[in-house]
């Protein structure tokens, strides 16, 4: 992640560089939709038990099919003398109409080529590869993934997700964002 302009800053050393300080800002940002009416909304098809890896670890998530997301977790800079925080930023399935697993899924998206073509998950791992957490959750055999996934999507409308939210979720999705 460029944090040219945040070092400048926080050191004290030479003028800050607002302008690239700026810049890094708008690469950054994202827009979220907390909206507490999809959250109470929410039915999930199944009960999900989730679990969480650091992303750029080299550990792996179960061999099956699932659910899972993508959640910036800053949590390892930062002192206890902030709240714990964090981001959802983009909700997938694999399973129903692929033979892929998690921990294939995963081993794609740790795989800088594969990436590249889908802009907004390479510049979510790329921003913040050191931050992010891969949870998951197993879906069992005869319970749809899809239906987990969209689900999950309606609900907490993650911000780098393009397709896949319901019909009508997708329709309100895009008129509020443009």
């Amino acid at each position: 992640m460029p944090i040219a302009a945040w070092n400048n800053l926080a050191s004290g050393s030479g003028e800050p560089d607002w302008n690239s300080l700026a810049s890094e800002f708008r690469d950054c940002k994202r827009t979220f939709i907390p909206h507490v009416g999809s959250w109470q909304d929410y039915q999930p098809p199944m009960d999900l038990n989730w679990k969480r890896i650091k992303y750029d670890s080299n550990q792996q998530p179960l061999d099956s099919r699932g659910v899972y997301a993508f959640v910036l977790c800053p949590e390892t800079f930062l002192s206890s003398n902030v709240p714990p925080f964090g981001f959802i930023l983009y909700v997938g399935e694999t399973g129903d109409n692929s033979n892929e697993t998690l921990k294939s899924r995963l081993r794609s998206y740790r795989n800088k080529r594969s990436q590249k073509s889908r802009a907004r998950v390479y510049s979510m791992i790329d921003l913040w590869n050191d931050h992010l957490h891969f949870y998951f959750a197993e879906v069992s055999v005869g319970a749809s993934t899809k239906q987990c996934e969209t689900s999950l999507l309606d609900a907490l409308l993650p911000p780098c997700n393009e397709k896949d939210f319901s019909a009508k979720v997708s329709n309100a999705r895009k008129a509020a964002l443009n």
